[in-house]
């Protein structure tokens, strides 16, 4: 029986119901040649009842003035098997969300449509695909973060790169000035979860960290965070910089 995903299908999204304007949206993801070298989609993104809010409003909340996105092109294998492996997953039948639950459904070249077992983690991925398609769109720029610590030898090293969630890596240049990637995007996520729940003092932070053996992080804001210092750990969690730093070590050893 031929796989369904070798014939052009569509992904419908829309946010949960909880979640107002202007934040509320609705997308399309129509892919083709998905299990081919060279998988392409075309999305369509449409942002609903922002007619109350002003320009000045949108903007101060960090977006556009624009209701409505488009984008098509190649995206790259490693996001095509990421989403493989859930698209497989789908179930045949509809999609009755409840109000804390986004809208999720594939519709497959004879109509038929499929589902997500779990709406709530489907979605996460969805986001991060949108997210994939703004960066390689030139909307977003790609996170640009930097981690200096000492390594399990006693020795401080400085990293930094860019994030992307286009190619699903972290490409950084190391303290010798060597350009290195890690692809492992699960423990990238991993580490991104464990960074940004940190607390951070942007008013004792740094533009230049001139200290070469402090543990530090620059989170993509322009400023680097002093552990202990402009950067705090969480409230009850003692473990905090033991762990991010264990988790450094392990990710670039």
């Amino acid at each position: 029986m031929p796989n369904p995903l070798e014939q052009s299908f569509t992904l419908f999204y829309e946010s949960p119901n909880n979640v107002p304007p202007p934040y509320h949206l609705e997308a399309v993801f129509r892919f083709s040649d998905f299990l081919s070298p060279n998988p392409k989609v075309a999305m369509d993104i449409q942002y609903l009842d922002r007619e109350e809010f002003s320009k000045e409003e949108l903007l101060g909340e960090g977006l556009t003035e624009e209701n409505s996105f488009q984008w098509s092109g190649a995206i790259s294998l490693a996001w095509r098997n990421r989403m493989a492996v859930n698209f497989e997953k789908y179930k045949s039948g509809s999609c009755n969300p409840k109000d804390a639950e986004p809208f999720i459904t594939m519709e497959l070249a004879d109509t038929s449509t499929r589902v997500p077992r779990f709406l709530e983690m489907e979605e996460g991925l969805i986001q991060e695909f949108m997210q994939a398609i703004f960066e390689v769109a030139g909307k977003e720029l790609p996170l640009y973060l930097g981690f200096q610590f000492k390594d399990e030898f006693d020795v401080w090293n400085r990293y930094e790169g860019e994030m992307s969630f286009f190619e699903l890596n972290y490409r950084y240049t190391n303290s010798s000035g060597q350009i290195e990637v890690v692809s492992d995007w699960d423990q990238l996520q991993s580490l991104m979860n464990l960074v940004y729940i940190a607390e951070f003092q942007s008013d004792k932070a740094k533009e230049e960290l001139s200290r070469k053996e402090c543990f530090a992080v620059f989170p993509g804001d322009g400023r680097w965070y002093i552990a202990g210092d402009s950067l705090r750990k969480p409230s009850g969690n003692s473990q905090y910089f033991d762990n991010l730093e264990e988790t450094l070590q392990n990710l670039f050893s």
